[in-house]
């Protein structure tokens, strides 16, 4: 490897008369944010050089950079394509490529980070030795610093090289390669919200964190009031066991007696699935049982003791997040968020800092959001993409009756066992993640006969469903993998017992719905992100779920609500690139001052 620095203007013009055509670019830059960071040396390389870059010669190069045939970044939330265009070159327009995003679609379970990349396939372990010397690029001595750097981006370029060639070239991805082109074309639209943010109204989110830490502080007093038999149980339980760790009587003497925390998702397990004796019907990544919001409400429908415990669970939960996580973010009265599309497994697009994705829906925090001056809000929301992406796969009656006739598949399910919609809402939730004979008899409170009546009964009401599911569970096994009908692959490593076998056979059924609705919402985004640029009426924001939000001009009062339509119509259009029988709806919303449905 040879490794070159440009630190004068004529260096920088030699560099333009022997650039490849194809090269790699890295940056290096001061930790932060990359709109506001200071930006530390700019790397081009190809597979064996790479010239190191003073930023001030970046205008110098800008027009040649962008002249390249084909460049390659590990472009992890686009940081290098925003900290490029921040100094003074704009790659938006330059077929660049994203070595993250291919290798995610290769192999989805990979790890992608350059590091862990570079050791695997060129056994070079330099990433990891530098990390361990120098806590920031800048505190390293420039020559460690310059080859640091320099290694970065050449790997990256013989990374892309490689993986580009299999995506664009192997005999059996040619939907692969139309899927990656989808990907790219997302990651695009993502990159506008990301640059310039969305204006939030400071006031607003200032006075709501002083409103909810008073209210939290009063939950603490009730919820104690509430509990305090249980409460009690569990801190003699915890005092006992400390004491008993102590092996003097002195020291037996000075263990304080514990303090139930309403706060911890351990003591409230306890509280929820031992002292109350409530099913799990939920678990967490490692295992345990979960204590998040849904979980908890779900079961509060059943336990009206929950009710104010799920209100603590959700206000605390917004309060650290969204209200006081988010004005730690605000920068010029604006928020900036990140998007990954290459994160998640399902094709979703995983949002943070803040997580858009998981904003409550109802309530106080959507509001912080505001439009630019002259500007509105548009939105809509698919009806039910989950159902109908379900029924297009099955045709399960049921479903169907969903879609067309606007029943509940509470009400379905209820009625059709003979149980009240209660139990059904809880059943459906339970079976859904894979729930068992076994579980059905601690949801209901029936014997282990009648729960292996309910539940074949259950999944005869849901046929189609049920056969899918079949077919789906007997290709996992036979090929350990599927593939939905966006293209996009899910690969499963051979389980090693029954539980891990159930646990990838949920997850691939729930990949071949929530993948395809992921899919649909992310076309239905940047098509109509397209349109709007196309047409300089706005710009799409972001989609969450089965949601799209924009930002519109509304100098003619009714020019918003011809575009609510034109957006609706795209997000419908959609349909046809699946194939759908039964074709998805959209409902709109707006125009809006702030971004809230209430």
């Amino acid at each position: 490897m040879q490794f070159y620095r440009v630190d004068t203007k004529l260096q920088a013009e030699e560099l333009i008369k022997v650039m490849p055509d194809v090269v790699a670019i890295d940056t290096e830059f001061v930790k932060g944010d990359p709109r506001f960071t200071e930006l530390l040396s700019v790397i081009i390389a190809d597979s064996e050089r790479a010239w190191a870059v003073a930023p001030s010669l970046l205008p110098t190069l800008a027009s040649s950079l962008r002249a390249r045939k084909l460049i390659f970044l590990q472009d992890y939330n686009h940081c290098d394509t925003i900290i490029l265009l921040k100094n003074g070159v704009d790659l938006r327009e330059t077929n660049c490529h994203n070595l993250i995003d291919i290798h995610h679609l290769l192999d989805e379970n990979a790890n992608h980070d350059l590091g862990s990349r570079v050791q695997e396939v060129f056994n070079d372990d330099y990433k990891r030795l530098f990390w361990n010397t120098y806590k920031n690029y800048e505190d390293a001595p420039e020559e460690e610093a310059l080859e640091y750097a320099c290694k970065d981006a050449i790997y990256t370029y013989r990374l892309g090289i490689q993986d580009y060639e299999t995506i664009e070239n192997g005999p059996d991805t040619p939907d692969l390669w139309q899927l990656y082109q989808h990907v790219r074309q997302l990651s695009a639209s993502l990159l506008d919200t990301q640059l310039n943010g969305v204006r939030v109204n400071v006031k607003l989110m200032q006075d709501t964190k002083d409103s909810m830490y008073k209210e939290i502080s009063g939950y603490h007093e009730t919820l104690r009031e509430e509990f305090n038999d249980y409460c009690e149980i569990w801190e003699m339980q915890e005092w006992e066991k400390q004491i008993s760790k102590r092996t003097s009587d002195s020291g037996k003497l000075r263990v304080p007696r514990p303090c139930f925390s309403f706060s911890s998702d351990r003591q409230v397990a306890w509280l929820v699935y031992e002292a109350l004796g409530l099913p799990v019907i939920n678990k967490t990544k490692t295992g345990n049982p979960s204590t998040d919001f849904e979980t908890l409400q779900t079961l509060s429908e059943g336990e009206r003791r929950l009710e104010r415990l799920v209100r603590f669970k959700d206000i605390k939960s917004t309060y650290s997040t969204f209200v006081e996580g988010m004005l730690e973010r605000v920068k010029d009265g604006r928020i900036y968020p990140d998007f990954n599309v290459s994160v998640t497994n399902t094709g979703r697009i995983s949002h943070s800092n803040p997580n858009m994705g998981n904003l409550p829906k109802t309530g106080v925090i959507r509001n912080f959001f505001i439009p630019n001056p002259g500007m509105c809000f548009i939105g809509a929301d698919y009806s039910q993409i989950e159902v109908v992406v379900e029924a297009n796969l099955t045709e399960d009656p049921q479903l169907l009756k969903i879609i067309n006739e606007g029943k509940s598949k509470h009400d379905i399910t209820a009625e059709g066992l003979g149980i009240d919609r209660n139990a059904a809402k809880t059943l459906n939730f339970a079976l859904q993640y894979g729930a068992g004979v076994d579980k059905v008899r601690k949801i209901l409170g029936v014997s282990r006969d009648e729960a292996e009546d309910i539940y074949k009964r259950y999944w005869e009401l849901y046929s189609g469903v049920s056969a899918l599911k079949e077919k789906v569970n007997k290709e996992i096994q036979e090929t350990g993998q599927i593939t939905n009908l966006a293209g996009r692959t899910r690969h499963f490593p051979q389980t090693q017992n029954k539980f891990e076998l159930f646990k990838q056979q949920r997850q691939a059924y729930n990949f071949l719905i929530q993948g395809v609705a992921a899919e649909a919402c992310n076309r239905a985004f940047y098509l109509f992100a397209n349109w709007l640029k196309k047409n300089a009426e706005g710009r799409a924001l972001f989609s969450v779920h089965d949601e799209i939000l924009c930002e519109v001009y509304q100098q003619d009062p009714q020019r918003p609500y011809w575009l609510m339509q034109e957006l609706v119509d795209t997000m419908e259009s959609v349909s046809k690139d699946f194939n759908f029988k039964y074709p998805l709806k959209a409902v709109a919303y707006g125009p809006l001052d702030k971004w809230s449905k209430e």
